[in-house]
């Protein structure tokens, strides 16, 4: 049976955007390690959490939203998990979003960040390795950079 598309659409505008449960775990990990951040700022791309004086910014993607979600729900390919209804737009949806992904992180880069990209879905299977990741990254930098 097709769902009503104002159905879909109230469902699909309740989905956060930011402060996300694999978002918050992160942070409060991280806040617990002692690393101090700031999660709303203007930095391009908006990166969910930023260490500013490491120049470091991290992003919890969503795997449905960001590329990974076939991995996550079984499916052999990003093809495959797009092939019900409306399998074209969700496909060019996903793979817009994927593109931007990598064109934030390589401007990023560029400007002298340090870019982490952190799947919601490890920070869900293990926060404290992902947490890891991140503060390896910070405290490298701080070390490179003389805080």
């Amino acid at each position: 049976m097709k769902r009503d598309p104002q159905v879909t659409s109230k469902i699909m505008s309740a989905v956060r955007h930011t402060g996300t449960r694999p978002e918050m775990a992160l942070r409060r990990e991280l806040h617990k390690r002692g690393l101090r951040f700031r999660v709303s700022t203007n930095l391009f791309g908006k990166p969910d959490i930023v260490f500013g004086p490491a120049r470091v910014a991290c992003f919890v993607d969503g795997d449905r939203w960001h590329g990974n979600g076939w991995r996550t729900r079984g499916y052999k390919s990003f093809e495959e998990e797009f092939r019900h209804a409306n399998s074209d737009f969700w496909m060019k949806k996903i793979s817009r979003n994927m593109r931007r992904d990598a064109q934030v992180t390589q401007a990023l880069t560029s400007e002298g960040w340090k870019v982490i990209r952190v799947w919601a879905s490890d920070v869900e299977r293990d926060v404290v390795s992902a947490a890891d990741r991140v503060e390896l990254a910070v405290r490298g930098r701080r070390e490179d950079i003389g805080r």
